[in-house]
């Protein structure tokens, strides 16, 4: 069905936030601080139908605006969008990225799982396999790097993610792949090498690539 522009935006309390997140995390978390917490709060109260939003998130949506740490700003947002996924995913969406790129910024592992996971999830209930597996390959290849690290029950439960979405979408051939890329890394954990927890464990170094 298709909506007059113009008629949506009679209806909502900031049409500027509205726009800024079809722009993505970027774009809208700068005009979100220079919309203020007062307006962002209403309009996110708005956006999810609960006014009790405007006094339960106002000290949240004040710290995820005024915080310069990375870490506050990610634990701010992870309330906000567990609160948003599955009334307004386009809002959750927008503000696991802000956590993802939170976790790029501070190279914390746990965070980047945890975005990872839930903008995965966001993409599978869109009917998109393939969007959410490339979360978790780009996940992968950040862990690949020599410099990261992350416990390798993550690496396990994104390559089974992958393999999971890879047979959902139809690809064989890519399941099967990673499912041996998979085995590999499982016996380097299992002997306890330092490249399951730390660096590359490929012996190539070519980053994992989807199956389009």
């Amino acid at each position: 069905m298709q909506s007059n522009p113009g008629q949506l935006l009679s209806f909502t309390l900031n049409p500027k936030l509205d726009a800024a997140l079809q722009s993505g995390w970027e774009a809208w978390y700068d005009t979100a601080r220079s919309e203020g917490p007062m307006r962002v709060t209403a309009w996110l109260a708005q956006r999810l139908r609960n006014p009790a939003l405007k006094a339960d998130l106002r000290d949240t949506i004040e710290s995820l605006l005024s915080s310069d740490e990375s870490e506050e700003r990610a634990l701010a947002l992870s309330e906000i969008a567990e609160i948003a996924e599955g009334h307004d995913d386009l809002v959750a969406d927008t503000l696991w990225e802000g956590v993802l790129a939170a976790g790029l910024e501070s190279d914390d592992p746990d965070l980047i799982f945890e975005a990872t996971s839930h903008l995965a999830a966001i993409a599978e209930d869109h009917g998109d396999p393939l969007a959410a597996a490339e979360y978790y390959l780009d996940f992968l290849n950040w862990r690949r790097h020599d410099d990261h690290a992350s416990d390798a029950e993550a690496v396990e439960s994104a390559f089974d993610e992958i393999i999971r979405l890879a047979e959902l979408d139809g690809d064989r051939r890519a399941a099967a792949l990673f499912g041996f890329r998979q085995a590999q890394f499982t016996r380097l954990a299992e002997a306890d090498e330092e490249r399951a927890s730390s660096g590359d464990w490929e012996s190539e170094p070519a980053p994992y690539q989807s199956w389009t």
